[in-house]
């Protein structure tokens, strides 16, 4: 009876353990070829299967956008999507050797944040959250707002 019950246990770890990891798109503005992985391009993403990635270290999904104003006056923005940074190793010591130790941090707050004035990191929970685009209307939601409150304003105005 007592090897049902612990291996029911370690079954149902094993599951809620797997059932934790989330999935994020990932994609650069340029592959690197220190890295031996294949890296999608922002530039052709697509919300198929070739831009999902687990991740088993985060709970947030994270989107970069960088906007950057060249010499001849043109702006450009890039895109990079990922698995939030939130894995952290740790040395410790146990039974005479020393083990890794990792602990998954909860440094982010959800919603996007200026890094710089050129920089926007945005984090979101929830498998695949990070696949707005860049030119996405959750950007216009202020102007929105303010034209929505004018044009009610106008109307309740012409109605006495």
């Amino acid at each position: 009876m007592y090897r049902v019950i612990l291996f029911t246990t370690v079954v149902l770890m094993t599951i809620l353990d797997v059932t934790e990891a989330i999935k994020c798109y990932r994609c650069t503005v340029t592959s690197s070829p220190r890295e031996n992985r294949t890296e999608q391009l922002c530039a052709k993403f697509s919300e198929s299967d070739e831009f999902t990635v687990d991740c088993p270290y985060s709970t947030m999904c994270m989107k970069k956008i960088f906007r950057l104003q060249l010499e001849n006056g043109t702006n450009v923005e890039t895109v990079n999507r990922n698995c939030a940074d939130q894995k952290k190793t740790d040395q410790v010591f146990k039974q005479g050797t020393w083990q890794n130790e990792i602990t998954i941090e909860e440094p982010y707050a959800e919603g996007c944040m200026n890094q710089t004035s050129d920089t926007v990191y945005c984090y979101c929970r929830g498998s695949m959250c990070n696949t707005a685009p860049k030119d996405s209307p959750s950007y216009h939601t202020d102007a929105m707002a303010v034209i929505f409150v004018f044009n009610a304003m106008k109307y309740l105005r012409s109605i006495d």
